[in-house]
């Protein structure tokens, strides 16, 4: 019998112990489960919250300054409202008393988009409604890889006061031969490259606001820059050519400009319409050292006669102008080599931040010159100085005068019978841009 009882005990401890065992085994097992649900358990909250994160923010990013603006959460796409208007009041009087002018106007009034889509198309599409009518001005949609390819409507790759934006040039007015020369936007297809201080642009166009039924001819046109940054001085050089070749639908080309002021009424060079083709060539040169800038151009014009008569030879007309300006209160005009142009200036102490602005002053000579051969559409000098005040980056006041002396242009009724008279204008500009 005691030995039964030693047998069962023993039994029944081996079975403790085998219980014991197991159950710390399962244990084990049981808190390495829960600390595999709990490691999987912050991955997913973690998860969840990045998801939640992205979900709860606005799908897409939204700007007010300077102008409305909307893109992706991604960058790829992007539209941006833009805009500017200038109000203008001049006073223009000439030696002839052919006009004593003194009016306002719009002279500029734009409205339009611009923007990127799947990150490398860039779009813009800009109208002016000044002048009681809407001409459309930039039209374009352009593909920015390493060979940059533009169609649409947009200027020919020619000057740098034209590919310069009128909202950052010194003066009112560009210098007369770009007018004069018909430097301006055409319907086309460019293709352009550029670095950090280089730019190459080649051009064919078919004039502006094409149409099917209409011939109007062809336009070839090419610019390069180089704008190297040597210490504290910026360079600009360039130069640019042009060949257009007049439909046969279309009017013959004439040259003539106005005396720095828009709102003249008058022309007082001119050489009439004679020309179905030419050539231009123009050449560009600037430097900016601090609050100093210097910048100058020339540029001539090759025209072939239409129907030339017994002993008409085709004319060479030229033009240009050389300025000098100085930031008073210390700024610097921006340049970009990868544009070829001058840029937005930077102001330092706004107004609207309870500053002063920024206070330029410039003077420059500008020449046109129309006679040459059997044409005497006139030479024209003009001496002209400039004020702006820059309340902000978007913001300006401009106040321009100009002395122009005109000789040679026999051509014109409006001058004296020797071709020669003098027009001074004076001219004030209203401007805000977005």
């Amino acid at each position: 019998m005691r030995l039964i009882n030693k047998a069962i005990t023993a039994t029944a401890l081996t079975t403790i112990f085998l219980a014991a065992t197991a159950t710390a085994q399962a244990a084990g097992t049981v808190e390495n489960e829960i600390s595999d649900l709990r490691k999987k358990l912050e991955e997913l909250e973690a998860k969840l919250e990045k998801q939640s994160e992205k979900s709860s923010g606005s799908p897409v990013k939204v700007k007010w300054e300077p102008a409305p603006s909307i893109s992706s959460p991604d960058g790829k796409f992007e539209m941006n409202l833009r805009g500017r208007i200038y109000v203008d009041t001049a006073w223009i009087n000439d030696q002839q008393d052919n006009e004593n002018t003194q009016a306002t106007e719009f002279r500029t009034a734009r409205l339009g988009i611009e923007g990127k889509a799947w990150k490398d198309v860039k779009y813009k599409f800009e109208a002016d409604f000044a002048g009681n009518e809407v001409d459309v001005k930039d039209a374009y949609i352009q593909w920015k890889g390493p060979l940059a390819v533009k169609v649409g409507q947009f200027k020919t790759p020619n000057s740098l006061e034209e590919q310069t934006s009128s909202r950052y040039i010194t003066f009112m007015e560009r210098a007369s031969f770009t007018d004069a020369f018909s430097l301006a936007r055409q319907i086309g297809l460019g293709l352009g490259t550029s670095g950090k201080d280089y730019t190459v642009n080649v051009g064919i166009f078919r004039g502006a606001n094409a149409t099917d039924d209409e011939d109007e001819g062809l336009t070839f046109a090419g610019r390069v820059t180089y704008g190297p940054k040597m210490g504290d001085t910026q360079l600009h050089l360039g130069a640019s050519f042009r060949h257009q070749n007049k439909g046969d639908d279309q009017s013959s080309i004439r040259y003539r400009q106005r005396p720095h002021a828009h709102l003249a009424q008058n022309r007082y060079i001119d050489t009439g319409r004679f020309a179905d083709k030419d050539t231009f060539f123009g050449f560009e040169a600037a430097g900016v050292m601090g609050p100093i800038s210097l910048q100058g151009e020339w540029a001539f014009v090759k025209a072939n006669i239409k129907t030339p008569t017994t002993g008409e030879n085709d004319p060479t007309f030229n033009g240009g102008y050389i300025e000098a300006s100085y930031m008073l209160t210390g700024e610097s005009r921006a340049y970009k080599g990868s544009k070829g142009s001058f840029q937005r200036i930077k102001v330092n102490n706004p107004v609207f931040e309870g500053g002063m602005g920024a206070w330029q002053v410039a003077a420059r000579f500008d020449r046109i010159d129309l006679t040459d051969e059997t044409f005497f559409g006139g030479e024209q000098d003009t001496f002209l100085v400039g004020l702006n005040w820059y309340l902000n980056r978007h913001t300006r006041f401009m106040m321009n005068y100009s002395h122009a002396n005109i000789k040679n242009a026999t051509d014109v009724s409006k001058n004296d019978v020797n071709g020669k008279n003098k027009v001074d204008t004076i001219g004030f500009r209203a401007q805000v841009d977005w």
